[in-house]
């Protein structure tokens, strides 16, 4: 009897966690006969489809669950312009006109409360929107001095609200509509600020799939962050083993008592190619007892790589990186990206070229 009652507890509480779900959307949108409503939810990859049900007299309604409120869309039958809604659990009701779906009022979900406070108080939208119809037509006219003031007019408003934007998600950073924008933003933070708004939101709403999103973004900036740290002038350069032209395994340690260059580029990248005479010119000079040039590669393959060794006269070591894993970890972002470490394996410049290279060399040894 016990154990019965047991389960019938937990049926109820099931069914209550499922009722505590559960949403209603119903629309009304005016200038709509019949036709098909489909309800999108907002991914990585864009807008997927979840479900779709039939407008009778304008008049169209959604039911389901939800487990995390999240951006959705409605898509009325071939209209391009969507309404935007958090989809949460309770009712949710909206209505407009097919013309204008943009001004679509959506009511129900503190949620949507805030994504309106959002959107209607983005400063100087009309403006903005304008500005740019006055700039085509001052270019028409060929007017440059209308041009450059509207221009600095438009700067200034994106600056406005660009500002607005990081306050808002500041002020917000404990629920998903903060969470969402964060997202859109995150690529425009550095590191800490980002780092302080996943440790806000994972304290409001931890598990939400916007905060793991943000945690993912955040990771290679981790990352990159301690790949720059770890080369910074003065630190020793982390060692590292590659195969060479023959395949050999050869570790930067291997090369401990001389003064290394080592230089990160590939056969596609044609200011490396530009830049080999240089080295080609300190190698021939210096290289011995004291010196030695570390090519690595970052051709995905070895065909490529190996053509411009032989094309470029190469007679230096030559390792490959085709998983660019070494170059992650030097945090290289562009090529050629170059490092002269002395004798400790200690890196004592960056990206020295032409006569700079020379002269650093002339210069230590």
């Amino acid at each position: 009897m016990r154990q019965i009652a047991f389960l019938l507890v937990i049926g109820v509480l099931l069914a209550s966690c499922g009722k505590n779900n559960q949403y209603t959307v119903s629309g009304t949108i005016d200038g709509v006969g019949d036709g098909t409503a489909l309800l999108q939810k907002v991914g990585k990859t864009g807008a997927e489809t979840i479900d779709s049900v039939q407008i009778a007299d304008g008049k169209f309604q959604f039911t389901g669950s939800v487990e995390n409120p999240e951006l959705f869309l409605i898509l009325i039958n071939d209209n391009r312009m969507p309404v935007a809604l958090f989809l949460e659990p309770g009712d949710i009701s909206i209505s407009g006109n097919i013309e204008n779906l943009n001004d679509a009022v959506v009511e129900g979900g503190e949620l949507n409360k805030i994504l309106k406070s959002f959107n209607d108080s983005i400063p100087s939208m009309d403006r903005a929107q304008g500005l740019q119809q006055e700039f085509m037509e001052a270019r028409q006219a060929g007017d440059q001095e209308k041009m450059q003031a509207l221009a600095a007019e438009y700067q200034s408003i994106m600056m406005a609200q660009q500002e607005y934007y990081h306050n808002f998600v500041r002020e917000n950073s404990d629920n998903p509509v903060g969470a969402f924008l964060a997202l859109n933003m995150a690529r425009s933070l550095d590191m800490e600020e980002l780092e302080e708004l996943v440790t806000s939101f994972e304290k409001s709403i931890p598990g939400h799939p916007y905060v793991e999103e943000l945690k993912e973004m955040l990771e290679p900036m981790k990352k990159q962050k301690a790949a720059e740290d770890a080369i910074q002038i003065g630190k020793e350069a982390p060692d590292f083993t590659l195969t060479d032209m023959d395949g050999n395994e050869v570790s930067l340690k291997d090369f401990n008592g001389k003064y290394v260059l080592l230089d990160f580029w590939a056969s596609w990248c044609r200011p490396c190619r530009d830049e080999m005479p240089n080295v080609a010119k300190a190698y021939q000079q210096f290289a011995g007892e004291e010196f030695e040039v570390i090519g690595v590669s970052l051709d995905k393959t070895k065909e490529p790589w190996l053509k411009a060794v032989e094309e470029d006269n190469i007679n230096w070591v030559q390792l490959h990186d085709p998983e660019g894993d070494v170059a992650n970890t030097y945090g290289v972002q562009s090529i050629p990206f170059t490092l002269l470490l002395d004798k400790d394996g200690v890196i004592i410049e960056k990206n020295l070229r032409g006569d700079a290279l020379q002269e650093k060399l002339d210069e230590i040894l």
